[in-house]
């Protein structure tokens, strides 16, 4: 695995081993597939799923979010990789979650996860949450369990805060194994 990028104002790597051990209920929803009807079935909820790209990517993360305790494999059950496209996500100077912007290039893709069964009371604690954000309908592509790739609606937090935090593309790119392996991310010692 290669090194994590660094910036000055990015947050503080945790001390240690540079091996990241990513937490097993996000690689749970990473290996999530759909079958055409269980797909069906979840997209039938009058609350359109909603598309992570952040620290909420993290079952245990969003759970604690949503809920003040940690029962994430639930939620990992109804996560799904997405991939959002004409987008880019950018990292915030000081602040250790991305943000996501549209883009004029159809080859600028995020990638993240879907999370489908969020409550009406969840979305709009999400919607208080994510206050420097906007939460917008989109299109995302996910894998059903055949293989086929399909587009789904969905919805996605898109900074509406000031563009001065961004950090330049090419100076820093925010990656999941980043946060894991900061600071700010809590260990299970931390929790117990």
């Amino acid at each position: 695995m290669s090194e994590a990028p660094t910036h000055p104002d990015a947050f503080p790597a945790a001390s240690g081993s540079t091996t990241i051990k990513l937490p097993e209920s996000y690689l749970r929803a990473l290996g999530n597939r759909f079958t055409t009807d269980r797909l069906a079935d979840l997209l039938a909820s009058t609350i359109k799923p909603t598309f992570f790209y952040g620290s909420l990517m993290l079952p245990d993360h969003l759970d604690y979010v949503l809920r003040g305790k940690h029962g994430e494999y639930a939620i990992a059950a109804r996560m799904t990789p997405a991939v959002l496209y004409k987008h880019h996500r950018f990292g915030l100077y000081g602040l250790s979650f991305p943000a996501v912007l549209p883009s004029q290039h159809d080859a600028d893709t995020v990638s993240g996860v879907v999370l489908f069964g969020i409550t009406k009371a969840q979305q709009e604690y999400l919607d208080r949450y994510e206050a420097m954000y906007t939460r917008t309908a989109v299109q995302v592509e996910v894998e059903l369990l055949d293989g086929r790739k399909v587009m789904i609606g969905a919805e996605v937090y898109i900074w509406t805060t000031e563009v001065y935090m961004l950090i330049p593309r090419e100076d820093f790119v925010w990656s999941i194994e980043h946060f894991v392996g900061s600071t700010v991310y809590p260990r299970e010692s931390d929790t117990d």
